[in-house]
C-alpha cells in the first residue's frame, strides 16, 4: 500500500477523504456544495510514529478512532498497558474494499482485537458501521471513543439533547473545574464561581482546554453549529450502544509542550464515562468481548445546510428532527 494513498467518498453534499497508513484517519469531512471543511487541518505533517508516542507526536488533526482505551493506562487485568489514545491512530489500517463502502481494518497492538470500519455516503451523511472482533480464545477487555477534532471558529456552538443538564469534568487546564466534579450545562460555574457558558466557542485564549462526559438519554446525537455559515454536524449514535459521550474543547492550551496548539471542538460518542480503560474497568464502565466473539455499532454524521444560512434556531429545529428519523440502514452485516 502507498504510505501516501488517500481514499474519497463523494457525491452532491459530501466530499470525505480517508488515509489508511495513518490511522485510517478521516482527513476531511467537506460540504461538496460550498467547499466548507468541518475536520481540523493536520497542526504537523502526517508520519509514521512509535508504538509508544504520545498523541501530541502525531499530526494532531482529523478524525482518528481510539481503542482499546483514550489515554495512557498501566496494565490492567494482566493485559499489556496501552499508549496515549490507543494504538489504532498510529497503525497503518489494511484496505479490505475501495468500492462503496470503503472497508478497511486495523489489529490493536496491546489487546487481541480488530477493529473494522465500512464508510459510505448517504445522501448528506456519512456512514461509519463498525465491527470489532476478538481474535483470543479469552476474553478482552476495552473501551472505544469516536475522536473527531472539529475546525471551529468563535462563536460556533456546542448543541446537545435538552435532557442533558450537566456533565463529569474529566480534566480542565489551570484547575477552572475540579477534576471529577459534576457541572451545568450548558451554563457552569467554574472552581472560582466564575459562570462559563460552554456551549459557545470563545476566541483563542491559550488557557482553556476541558474534557467532559455526559451520560446520554433516549436521544442518540450531538451537533456543531457553524454561526458563520449558517450550517453544522449533526452526529447520530444508539445511545444502547454508546452510552456516553465525551466533550475536547480546547481553544489554545494543548499540547501543553510546543508551538503548535488546538483550537477545536470534539464530540466522541464513546463507550465509557472516562478516558482510561483501567478506570472504566473499576467504575465498570468498560466493555468486555468473549473469545472469538464480535460486536457491532454505527455512527452517523449529517452536514446540515440549506440554500441560505440557517439561523441557530433553526439549526435546533433541523437538528431534532433530523435526529428522530429513522437511522440509516447496515450496508454490510457481519454474520
Amino acid at each position: 500500500m502507498n504510505s501516501e494513498e488517500t481514499l474519497t467518498l463523494q457525491n452532491e453534499f459530501l466530499q470525505i477523504r480517508i488515509l489508511p497508513a495513518f490511522g485510517g484517519k478521516i482527513s476531511s469531512l467537506r460540504s461538496a456544495r460550498t467547499g466548507e471543511e468541518f475536520l481540523l487541518p493536520p497542526l504537523h505533517r502526517y508520519r509514521q510514529v512509535s508504538r509508544t508516542a504520545g498523541f501530541h507526536e502525531g499530526d494532531l488533526g482529523g478524525f482518528d478512532e481510539c481503542l482499546p482505551s483514550v489515554s495512557i493506562c498501566e496494565s490492567t487485568s494482566d493485559q499489556p498497558p496501552v499508549p496515549d489514545h490507543g494504538d489504532l491512530w498510529r497503525s497503518k489500517w489494511h484496505i479490505d474494499s475501495y468500492d462503496r463502502p470503503i472497508t478497511i481494518h486495523a489489529d490493536s497492538l496491546c489487546r487481541p482485537l480488530r477493529l473494522t470500519r465500512h464508510s459510505w455516503l448517504d445522501g448528506p451523511s456519512l456512514v461509519l458501521d463498525y465491527d470489532l472482533l476478538n481474535l483470543s480464545d479469552s476474553p478482552t477487555s476495552w473501551l472505544w471513543s469516536a475522536h473527531p477534532l472539529l475546525r471551529v471558529e468563535v462563536g460556533d456552538r456546542i448543541l446537545l439533547p435538552d435532557e442533558i443538564k450537566e456533565v463529569v469534568v474529566e480534566y480542565s487546564a489551570a484547575g477552572v473545574f475540579e477534576k471529577n466534579s459534576a457541572i451545568g450545562w450548558p451554563q457552569a460555574q467554574s472552581a472560582l464561581g466564575t459562570a462559563i457558558d460552554l456551549s459557545t466557542v470563545g476566541k483563542r485564549d491559550g488557557v482553556t482546554a476541558h474534557k467532559l462526559f455526559a451520560r446520554v438519554g433516549r436521544s442518540g446525537w450531538v451537533g456543531l453549529y457553524r454561526k458563520r455559515t449558517g450550517t453544522g454536524l449533526i452526529l447520530r449514535f444508539d445511545p444502547s450502544a454508546l452510552p456516553f459521550l465525551g466533550l475536547w474543547i480546547c481553544s489554545g492550551a494543548w499540547p501543553e509542550t510546543g508551538t503548535e496548539k488546538q483550537y477545536t471542538v470534539a464530540l466522541e460518542p464513546t463507550t465509557s464515562n472516562v478516558d482510561s480503560l483501567a478506570s472504566a474497568e473499576q467504575n465498570g464502565t468498560a466493555r468486555s468481548l468473549g473469545a472469538r466473539r464480535r460486536c457491532q455499532w454505527k455512527l452517523e454524521l449529517r452536514l446540515l445546510e440549506a440554500s441560505s444560512p440557517l439561523s441557530f434556531e433553526a439549526f435546533c429545529a433541523k437538528a431534532i428532527a433530523s435526529a428522530s428519523n429513522p437511522e440509516p440502514a447496515a450496508y454490510s452485516q457481519t454474520p
